[in-house]
């Protein structure tokens, strides 16, 4: 009987599209087992992984390397490098009659004065 009376009146087009998706969705689901088993083990390691952001507030060994490379970098000899990249930069831009390596030294300058700080940034950085 009920046979009958859906031959009669079909149900809704968006009602026979909703019910075909979830029956894809489903059968992907069920056969896509290897791509949901990753999707598992991945949100695992992140949830395992979470603590690892704070790698940056904790043990004090490398502190004193860290310091003197960040004062190296950020003091006298960074500047050095930095003024001699530009100076290269621009010898080398006259002998080829082009700006481009002059401009190369430049950015190489920026880097190394504003470089210290993102990197610091970066490494302090906690959730």
């Amino acid at each position: 009987m009920a046979i009958a009376t859906l031959r009669q009146n079909p149900p809704p087009a968006w009602l026979q599209a909703a019910d075909e998706a979830s029956t894809r969705l489903m059968l992907l689901a069920l056969g896509n087992r290897k791509a949901i088993i990753t999707g598992i083990v991945a949100l695992a390691l992140l949830v395992v992984m979470v603590d690892t952001a704070f790698g940056g507030t904790t043990a004090t060994e490398f502190q004193g390397i860290y310091d003197k490379l960040k004062d190296w970098v950020s003091g006298y000899l960074g500047k050095a490098i930095a003024m001699f990249a530009f100076v290269l930069g621009l010898g080398i831009g006259v002998a080829k009659s082009s700006p481009i390596p002059a401009i190369s030294g430049i950015v190489f300058a920026l880097f190394v004065a504003f470089g210290p700080a993102v990197l610091e940034g970066i490494a302090t950085a906690t959730a």
